[in-house]
């Protein structure tokens, strides 16, 4: 279960760009606006957008007109909804007995520190606390709502039908810069977008990048990432292709932004070369999890 879907989110922060977002309507304007008093823009606006809190249509921004004690329920409601979010949600408030009154929870280190993400978003939100080595529900009406869910196997089929079709979105946009860039280059040179016939070559692009006087094949691996700290999956293959290509190995990460149409932040793109020396080498700037290659900037 993915709890880092909840990853930087908080409900002041929901409310807050929420309240914004009603007020003004117009969507560079509401990130000016946001921005000065609070952190993680990109992860609450795709968040509310995600769960259908809101849409956006070209710089207009698509939302209900609620007041505070509605804005609770509806925001609960769209996330209980939402099937990923919803899973989430469900199989943690699960875990909680009826003892002494209450309904209790008390996990163990290793999955309170998993489920940690949405643990914080629950205490923010008021729904759950903590107390002498506990946590305790505070809106028992929380829980009784999401026992009802049932989630069927086509919304998870779904979720990573449109996980997969992120990811050939970001390839796509990718590519289309770098045969602009190329075409500046020379018009000659055409980049090959090679994941489209050959999954197993460990990385998605092969692109063209001029040193000084000379014109190199450069190969690019695409990472669609969501998180401010750029977090990413790196497999076994795309590792070992990248340590032998060294210099000639890119990593792209672009970060995922719902409210632009292109569905990314292209000026936020971030290029790695010779990951070996420049992530796991360089502790300072990346961690990566010891059980796999999980990695994010510190």
């Amino acid at each position: 279960m993915s709890y880092e879907l909840f990853e930087k989110i908080d409900y002041k922060r929901l409310s807050d760009l929420y309240e914004i977002c009603r007020q003004i309507k117009y969507l560079e304007l509401v990130k000016i606006e946001y921005s000065k008093k609070n952190k993680y823009l990109r992860e609450s606006l795709n968040f509310l957008i995600d769960i259908n809190f809101l849409r956006i249509n070209g710089n207009n921004i698509l939302i209900d007109n609620l007041d505070k004690n509605s804005f609770d329920k509806v925001l609960f409601g769209k996330i209980s909804k939402k099937s990923d979010y919803g899973q989430c949600l469900k199989e943690y408030l699960l875990n909680f007995t009826f003892k002494d009154g209450l309904y209790i929870f008390e996990p163990d280190s290793l999955y309170n520190n998993l489920s940690s993400d949405l643990r914080n978003f629950l205490i923010s939100s008021k729904k759950i606390d903590y107390k002498n080595g506990s946590y305790f529900i505070l809106d028992n009406s929380l829980l009784e709502f999401v026992k009802n869910k049932e989630f069927s196997p086509s919304e998870l089929e779904k979720i990573l039908k449109d996980k997969k079709q992120l990811g050939d979105d970001a390839e796509k946009l990718i590519f289309k810069k770098e045969q602009d860039k190329v075409d500046q280059i020379s018009p000659s040179l055409k980049v090959d977008h090679v994941a489209l016939r050959d999954v197993s070559a460990g990385y998605d692009i092969q692109s063209f990048e001029k040193k000084d006087d000379r014109v190199e094949k450069i190969y690019i691996e695409v990472k669609a990432i969501s998180k401010s700290n750029y977090e990413f999956h790196l497999s076994v293959k795309e590792k070992q292709t990248a340590n032998k290509l060294k210099d000639k190995y890119f990593i792209y990460l672009l970060p995922v932004d719902k409210s632009n149409p292109d569905k990314f932040d292209y000026n936020k793109l971030l290029k790695i070369t010779n990951i070996d020396k420049s992530i796991f080498k360089n502790n300072l700037e990346w961690k990566v999890e010891s059980d796999g290659f999980v990695i994010s900037k510190n």
